[in-house]
């Protein structure tokens, strides 16, 4: 039988009483009162000894709280001193950094994913504030970049269910290369983000093989009740860890790519790794040979390009000839 909001907070007024140690062995009277003061709520005696007793009892229905009554002193204590209601005690730097994190959960948070998330996070807030509310106006020192909702992302929650849940999905496709619309069968796995664009990756019955489909291009998916084909973990640890990007050129396992920047060039990847693999050997005027360990993709050869002059492709002797194709 789930707490109610109203009952836990009492129970969080008569845990502060029992907690309190300039005052200790509140009566019953006074925490009547406290409820009265902390909530504005005129609360019965009947309603208290209802609460202690739900207090006590065992989860998920109470909290096992050792309350018991001191006839010595006339009051309520709790015989552990350090059981807590809410299992961990917090101090003001434990409860500052929650606000905080808070806070910054809600800057990164914003349109960047589900719905489901964004209502997540505003439950996240809504108690946050409630449990540990302040006074005080915080002054934002963070802003972020919002994109505006991109097409396809409505699909977000779907795609994320069927993942988890291992379920195949239909969808019609469409090409901007080629004008023109399929019917495809993936069975996903993973849901990338790459420069604010949203993909979903799996194995395509109609490829034979793993591929990656932008949510912008995707309509009408439909969840199928059909076996599942699965990828091996690796794979997805691949997808994960080997891509700058999210499409891989065909039948390029992962590799040692080797390029020389310019001075201007290397600054920039010295301040903004594009990969975990990356290695920056400085060379006397400035400019330096960077390597990485990865699957090359579309968008790692794009990024290359982007630079112009400031960055020349060494090695491998295949991704400079793809490359110059492109130009």
């Amino acid at each position: 039988m789930p707490i109610n909001k109203s009952a836990f907070r009492r129970y969080k007024v008569i845990d502060m009483l029992l907690k309190n140690t300039m005052k200790r062995y509140p009566t019953m009277q006074e925490i009547i009162d406290a409820c009265y003061d902390k909530l504005g709520l005129d609360i019965s005696i009947e309603t208290i000894q209802k609460d202690i007793a739900h207090m006590r009892m065992s989860p998920p229905d109470g909290f096992d709280a050792p309350i018991r009554y001191n006839r010595s002193k006339g009051g309520y204590e709790y015989s552990n001193p350090e059981f807590s209601l809410l299992g961990v005690q917090l101090s003001d730097l434990d409860i500052e950094t929650i606000k905080e994190s808070a806070e910054l959960l809600q800057l990164v948070g914003g349109s960047r994913v589900s719905e489901k998330f964004n209502s997540a996070i505003e439950k996240i807030l809504t108690t946050v504030l409630e449990e540990f509310p302040s006074h005080k106006q915080r002054e934002k020192h963070v802003q972020t970049m919002v994109p505006p909702p991109s097409r396809g992302f409505e699909h977000f929650d779907l795609f994320y269910t069927a993942c988890i849940h291992k379920q195949p999905v239909s969808f019609i496709h469409y090409s901007y290369k080629k004008r023109t619309f399929s019917s495809i069968i993936i069975h996903p796995s993973l849901i990338k983000e790459f420069e604010n664009k949203w993909y979903v990756v799996g194995f395509s019955e109609k490829h034979k093989e793993v591929r990656t489909f932008g949510m912008d291009r995707i309509f009408s998916p439909l969840v199928l009740r059909k076996k599942f084909i699965k990828l091996d973990d690796s794979t997805i640890e691949s997808m994960q860890l080997d891509y700058y990007g999210v499409f891989p050129i065909p039948k390029q396992p992962k590799q040692i790519v080797k390029i020389e920047a310019s001075a201007l060039a290397t600054n920039y990847f010295l301040a903004y790794p594009i990969h975990t693999s990356q290695v920056v050997e400085k060379q006397p005027h400035g400019n330096a040979i960077i390597h990485f360990e990865l699957i090359p993709t579309i968008e790692l050869t794009r990024l290359f390009l982007s630079h112009g002059h400031h960055v020349s492709i060494i090695s491998p002797s295949w991704f400079v000839e793809f490359t110059k194709k492109l130009k």
